[in-house]
This record gives structure tokens, sequence and C-alpha cells, in this order.
């Protein structure tokens, strides 16, 4: 199995931290970060839209350039931004470009944007997640984390994934259960307690139909 070198990963991370530059790394599932990644698989940064500019000189002056994102034909709604690629090819290093926290629409697969009320603690409440001495970054808070996966899994994958139920379990007792059904109230509306105890009773292979199938609203 080929890996991106944990170095180069390492390397670009420190370049991005001193840069003065705000991003948020959306996930780190099953800490693949540094050392797991596989070639080809991408790194999601959240970015402003307005620091588009200073990110796309941040990587050329890197050796990045953009290629085409497989969803550059996809329909984004309500003022949401489409993905874009940044990829090094000395490295191997893929970047995915995210401007909003935004998840594909249950019926025909439109992107749309996460409320503005998540969108806004995604940036106010971001912690420093330091893996060790060499190697840290910053991500969502605990919660968005939790709320991200969740509504990620449900819309955009259709599953929960092994990493994605490894990630929520850890994340579970971490997380103010009050600000996440609140947030989770947003999205999913009156399925949220039946989402949240499910999750609870890790009966997550019943959550998408269960969601699908609600009709309580």
């Amino acid at each position: 199995m080929n890996f991106i070198d944990k170095n180069e990963i390492i390397n670009i991370f420190k370049l991005l931290n001193n840069s003065g530059l705000e991003y948020i790394l959306l996930r780190n599932i099953n800490f693949e970060l540094p050392e797991k990644l596989k070639i080809g698989k991408d790194i999601d940064l959240l970015i402003k839209k307005k620091d588009e500019k200073k990110f796309i000189s941040f990587f050329k002056h890197n050796k990045y350039h953009s290629i085409p994102h497989p969803f550059r034909n996809d329909i984004f709604l309500y003022n949401a931004d489409s993905f874009e690629f940044k990829y090094n090819n000395n490295n191997k290093i893929l970047f995915d470009l995210n401007f909003q926290l935004v998840v594909r629409s249950l019926d025909a697969g439109q992107w749309i944007p996460l409320d503005q009320k998540i969108q806004r603690s995604a940036w106010t409440n971001k912690i420093f997640e330091k893996i060790d001495e060499e190697f840290g970054y910053w991500a969502l808070s605990y919660n968005d984390q939790f709320i991200n996966l969740i509504a990620r899994s449900i819309f955009d994958k259709k599953k929960f994934q092994k990493g994605y139920i490894n990630t929520i379990e850890g994340l579970k007792n971490k997380v103010d259960l009050y600000d996440v059904m609140k947030k989770l109230e947003l999205i999913f509306f009156k399925y949220t307690p039946y989402l949240l105890k499910q999750i609870e009773e890790k009966k997550y292979n019943r959550i998408i139909n269960n969601y699908i199938q609600f009709k309580r609203y």
C-alpha cells in the first residue's frame, strides 16, 4: 500500500500554520494524517471565500497547481461555492478546498450549505489539534466535528462507514449534548432526538432508513 511521505505532510502543515492563513482541516478519520494517508486520497480544508486568492498564492508558491475537480459540474445551491483541487506532482499531496460546510441533498444530489449558525461556529470554535511535537492542525470543535460527521454520513456517504463510526464514538463523551442537539435540529428537525438515541445505542445501520421514512415533522 502506497502512502504519502509523512514528512511532506508535516512540512506543508507547518507552512500552513506559519502562514497566517485561516483554515480548518475537516476530517482526519482514523488519524490517517500524517502517516497513513494513501496516495490519491485528498485532504479536505475549509477556508473562507475572501481568502481564496491568498490560498492560491500560498499553494502556487509551494508548487501546487489546480486540477479538475470531479464535482466541478455539480449543482451548488444557496450561494455555496464549488470545490477546488490543489495538487503537487512531486509529493503527490492533494488538497480539496471547501468554502462552506456543505452536504448533498437526498433528492437530486445538489450541494447545499449547512445552517449559518453551524458555519459561524466552525470558525468561532475551531481548536488546534496537536498530534505530536512535529504535527498539528486547526480542526472543528468536538461538537462541530460530531455534527459534520453525522451529516456527511447521512447525506454524502449514505452510510456510516467504520472510520466515521469510530470517530463519532470517540467524540461522544467530549461533546456538549445540548449544543449538539440544538445544531442538529437545524438539519434534522424533529428527527434529532431519534437520531441521537440511535447513536447512543450504536444502531448506526438503522439511522438513514429511519430518517428517510420519518414522517412526524
